[in-house]
């Protein structure tokens, strides 16, 4: 009886083949699709070449010398690869989407929100407002900015501390050059933590910061100082000469009476008359200067020669003023002029009527160069590229080696396709930088990302690696690799500030200050006799001391002071005729007359203690000069004064068109404080010398 195993395997054979082919199926590749396998169909037999059944698996490979053998063997099928990806194209460059009236929208529905309490709203909308900033590449909204800030100060009143500093924090992200809004962020972290002195102390010292480089604020503060400079010199050299005049005004008018014409007079006409002649430039209007040389002229032969060096500086300060007043105003002029508009378009945000006033100022073909790249810049940022590449155009023409210019005129051809003329830009600026680092830094990074648009890799990261070696700072604040925005993704190079600056003293106005300040000082000399005149007097002066020893002038009586005169008294050495035979010749005068004269003495050295210490109190450095320490009184005077007007001009010469209520108290608060100071050093000084 067969086993089992013996009838399996006749069960196997008695299977017919299709069965079997049906279980085992060909190979194929793997990118290729399968076709599903048709069921009850039997599959014919492959065929081969010229119609010849196809070989089975079983069967031998054919023998190439045999008659029925191909001609040659099929080649072997390759495997099909797969299509190879292309490269991605470079990211689009997005274009300018926004616009200031969009930025004004945006800012409208934040100020209703916050009108109608609704946090998140208002959020959004500031969110949205920083963000068209940026896109339009806008530095500073600095009214908007100062909204804040008034919200921050109105919420710290309340005693709403989160929400004053909420209000902190967008004022300086709004205008980051505005130093109320980082005073605001310091008072508003104060109040929140008043432990964390670094955050508060940060926050101050970024409003310094932004003090000192915003040109308004910095302008107006320094206009201030130079005000209260020039002020001060005038006034310390008018103290000067009234004061050492004083002193020699009683000497003056006894020689006055020795004049051949007075001799025969009496002292009172003659003293009389020697007044009128000193008041005469007053008398008759002939200005500052005449009065000046006449009361030199009176004083100059009593004076020692430290005081007469200490006049002679002052008279040259005086000849100096109108050119000192000249600079003064060329270094603080700015509000209202070129400059300024020429700022507000490259950091701020202008009206619109504003930039229409620029633009036909500009198209009347008298614009200098920074105004038209100013205002095609503008254009650019508003993505206005025709008419940026027109005013690009007209400021190359105005300045053909304007390096800042080719760059901003490289990206505008930049984002207009034109790949080619914008490296010719790029490659020019570079040549006529002239070493300014930051425009070739701009150039070079524009560059790199020129060769990176043309797949040339190694050329953008050479090019790239110049540029941050140059001024990798202003790169990092100005441009953006993740940025593809039309006003981030290249860098634009705005108009340097020294051009900037040239503007601002270009319309003849310092020119008419030093033709005022001339004027009002020389009174009835003519123009063309300054600085000549005080020049010349002052050379005169000092000439006049060789005839000292004819004119024979006296001098004060080292005792009792009255007038020691060669032509009164016979000895005519330090002391007068009376002390001389009071004090020298013993036994010459009685007793009672020594006593008065005692007397004398006693009560001339009190009322020259008290006069000098009373100029001292109310001057501070008059009584050094009246004391006879006229350079230390001159430097005392020239501070006390200084400070005394900058205290006066608290509220500024020439205010910002926003003041700073902080800064105003605070200029305020450190002149009043260091002028106590040196008043207290003058006068316990002065008392000190004045004690014997």
């Amino acid at each position: 009886m067969p086993t089992r195993k013996t009838l399996l395997a006749i069960a196997l054979l008695a299977l017919p083949p299709w069965s079997v082919s049906a279980q085992v199926s060909m190979p194929s590749q793997v990118d290729e699709e399968r076709e599903a396998p048709v069921q009850d169909e039997p599959v014919a037999p492959k065929k081969g070449r010229a119609g010849a059944p196809a070989r089975t698996a079983d069967q031998p490979p054919p023998d190439p010398s045999s008659a029925n053998a191909p001609d040659r063997l099929p080649a072997p099928e390759r495997p099909r690869l797969p299509e190879p990806t292309p490269l991605p194209a470079a990211r689009q460059i997005l274009p300018v989407s926004t616009s200031a009236a969009t930025l004004l929208e945006r800012w409208s529905q934040r100020r209703v929100a916050l009108r109608e309490q609704d946090p998140a709203r208002a959020a959004a909308a500031a969110a949205a407002v920083l963000d068209a900033r940026r896109e339009l590449a806008i530095e500073n909204l600095v009214p908007f900015a100062f909204s804040e800030v008034r919200e921050a100060n109105r919420a710290l009143e309340a005693g709403v501390v989160a929400m004053a500093l909420a209000h902190a924090e967008l004022a300086v992200q709004l205008a980051p050059e505005l130093a109320d809004a980082h005073l605001a962020l310091a008072r508003a972290r104060f109040a929140k933590a008043p432990g964390d002195a670094g955050a508060v102390l940060g926050a101050t010292r970024d409003a310094v910061v932004a003090a000192l480089a915003e040109p308004h604020t910095r302008r107006a503060f320094l206009a201030d100082l130079v005000a209260a400079l020039f002020a001060a010199v005038l006034a310390a050299a008018a103290a000067v000469l009234a004061v050492l005049l004083l002193r020699s005004l009683r000497l003056f008018l006894h020689d006055f009476h020795h004049l051949p014409l007075l001799r025969g007079s009496a002292k009172v006409q003659a003293g009389f008359l020697g007044l009128v002649l000193l008041a005469t430039p007053l008398a008759f209007g002939l200005g500052p200067m005449a009065f000046i040389a006449v009361a030199m002229a009176a004083a100059w032969l009593y004076l020692t020669q430290a005081e007469r060096a200490a006049l002679t500086v002052a008279l040259l300060l005086v000849a100096a003023a109108p050119w000192a007043a000249q600079e003064a105003a060329r270094a603080i002029a700015w509000t209202g002029t070129l400059a300024e508009s020429v700022h507000e378009l490259e950091h701020g945000a202008p009206s619109d009527a504003e930039v229409a006033e620029l633009t036909a100022r500009a198209s009347e073909g008298l614009a200098p160069a920074p105004l038209l790249a100013a205002l095609g810049r503008h254009a650019k940022r508003r993505g206005e590229l025709a008419t940026a590449a027109r005013w690009y155009d007209e400021a190359l023409k105005a300045d053909p080696r304007a390096a800042e210019v080719e760059v901003n005129r490289g990206n505008v051809l930049f984002l207009q396709g034109d790949l080619d003329g914008a490296r010719a830009a790029y490659l020019s600026a570079v040549d006529h930088a002239a070493g300014d680092r930051t425009i070739q830094a701009a150039a070079h990074y524009d560059l790199s990302k020129l060769y990176l648009r043309s797949s040339d890799i190694e050329k953008s990261s050479a090019a790239r690696d110049r540029a941050e070696q140059e001024d990798g700072p202003f790169l990092r604040r100005a441009g953006s690799d993740d940025d593809f925005g039309a006003n981030r993704y290249l860098v634009d190079v705005p108009v340097p500030a020294a051009k900037v600056l040239a503007l601002a003293g270009g319309d003849g106005t310092p020119e008419a200050v030093r033709e005022a300040v001339r004027s009002r000082m020389a009174g009835a000399f003519p123009s063309w006799s300054w600085p000549w005149i005080p020049v010349g007097l002052a050379l005169l002066l000092w000439g006049l001391l060789l005839l000292e020893g004819r004119l024979v002038p006296s001098h004060r009586c080292q005792k009792c002071g009255r007038p020691a005169c060669r032509r009164c008294d016979a000895g005519g050495g330090p002391l007068c005729g009376q002390c001389v035979n009071v004090y020298v010749k013993r036994g010459v005068v009685e007793a009672r007359d020594r006593l008065r004269k005692d007397a004398e003495v006693k009560r001339y050295g009190q009322v020259q203690q008290v006069l000098t210490r009373a100029l001292a109190l109310v001057s501070g450095g008059g009584g050094h000069l009246y004391g006879g320490h006229p350079w230390l009184g001159f430097g005392l005077l020239t501070a006390l004064f200084f400070l005394a007007f900058v205290a006066w001009f608290w509220r500024g010469i020439m205010p910002p068109p926003l003041p700073t209520p902080y800064l105003l108290a605070g200029k305020l608060a450190a002149a009043l404080s260091v002028a106590l100071i040196i008043y207290g050093f003058a006068v316990r000084d002065l008392f000190r010398k004045t004690e014997s």
